[in-house]
């Protein structure tokens, strides 16, 4: 009389027992591998990820076997990094990751990738800058520069900069800031002396400084981009401009203007020998010998549409270029040597916008 009760027990556990292995299956399917992989002799791409949607991701690049190993936070962290990711630099051993719409950086070993802490409340941080071993510099979108104390990942102060601060670039005791603009327009540079965290000048330039670059005699250069939007002219652009500063009295000793009010340049880096320059344009990618007067009227390396990030490696000599094609999918790096001649490519994650070379 007991036997169909216990049937019927028997039964429930055994469903039981397949519903939970199917929950931890599925589980351990969605829940990414921990890696324990190691990050060296290469080149990290930032992948900004789909915009409010999603995360961001680092792929790694290794020049000797020239595999690449994607999302590798995540795959050695289990979690996400979060949207949208800007930058990444890495100081002290230490990879700082900026997370622009998270108002964060992540910070892990560089070489290992493991995390080793946050910062926290930045608001839409952009970029890092090591100053010593105990500061560091943060651009943000609160029209200021954020100072962080290394040793316990927290805010000292804020130096205020002009509107929207981008990149930033260390010259003895100063740093010189891009101000783009963030959500409107800027035309400022400011420099701040890193022994009193205090602005000492403001450098009036041209609207949206995008780049900057030192060169071999110490002087520094700067990308303007000019006023408007490539593909989306309108009646008050402006355009573009190729600035050299005197690092001592911030003035400027070169100004090489663009033609075109409808097209502008983008992003600008240099070689290992710090005396040629590479920057975007529309139908290319450009170079600029430092002793020129004048720019180069057919690129070195032809496009049919602007390159979302642009690298120099200075341990191969190849310029990199990011291709994004929709802003949904995975996108592909290209390599480059410096006449031009195309080396390879390889695929990344979605919006590859900067890198970084060990």
């Amino acid at each position: 009389m007991q036997i169909k009760p216990i049937c019927n027990f028997i039964k429930i556990l055994l469903y039981s027992v397949i519903i939970l292995i199917t929950i931890i299956s599925c589980k351990k399917d969605d829940e990414p591998p921990v890696t324990n992989l190691i990050f060296e002799n290469g080149v990290f791409i930032v992948n900004e990820g789909l915009f409010q949607t999603g995360t961001g991701t680092i792929s790694f690049f290794n020049r000797n076997t020239k595999n690449v190993e994607q999302n590798i936070f995540e795959k050695t962290n289990a979690r996400p990094l979060g949207n949208v990711v800007q930058s990444i630099e890495i100081f002290n051993e230490k990879a700082y990751i900026v997370v622009n719409n998270a108002n964060k950086i992540e910070i892990v070993n560089s070489k290992n990738f493991k995390s080793t802490g946050t910062i926290n409340n930045i608001t839409y941080p952009r970029y890092f800058l090591g100053i010593n071993q105990e500061k560091a510099y943060i651009s943000s979108w609160a029209d200021n520069v954020t100072v962080i104390n290394l040793s316990k990942n927290t805010i000292i102060k804020t130096i205020p900069a002009g509107t929207g601060p981008e990149k930033m670039l260390k010259v003895d005791n100063k740093v010189f800031v891009l101000n783009q603009g963030g959500f409107s327009i800027d035309s400022t540079i400011t420099v701040i002396n890193i022994q009193t965290d205090e602005v000492i000048a403001t450098i009036q330039a041209y609207p949206k400084p995008t780049g900057i670059q030192l060169d071999k005699n110490g002087k520094v250069w700067v990308m303007c981009s000019g006023k408007g939007w490539n593909a989306y002219p309108a009646n008050d652009d402006s355009q573009g401009h190729l600035i050299c500063i005197d690092t001592n009295n911030f003035l400027i000793e070169k100004d090489i203007s663009f033609i075109s009010t409808s097209e502008h340049p983008e992003k600008l880096i240099i070689n290992t020998e710090k005396d040629k320059l590479y920057y975007n344009y529309p139908d290319g990618v450009y170079e600029f010998d430092i002793n020129a007067d004048s720019l180069n009227h057919t690129p070195l390396i032809n496009r049919n549409n602007m390159f979302y990030g642009l690298g120099f490696d200075n341990t191969t000599g190849y310029i990199y270029g990011a291709e994004v094609f929709d802003f949904v999918q995975d996108a592909w790096v290209y390599r480059y040597k410096t006449n031009g001649t195309l080396v390879d490519s390889f695929k990344v994650g979605i919006i590859p916008g900067e890198f970084y070379f060990q």
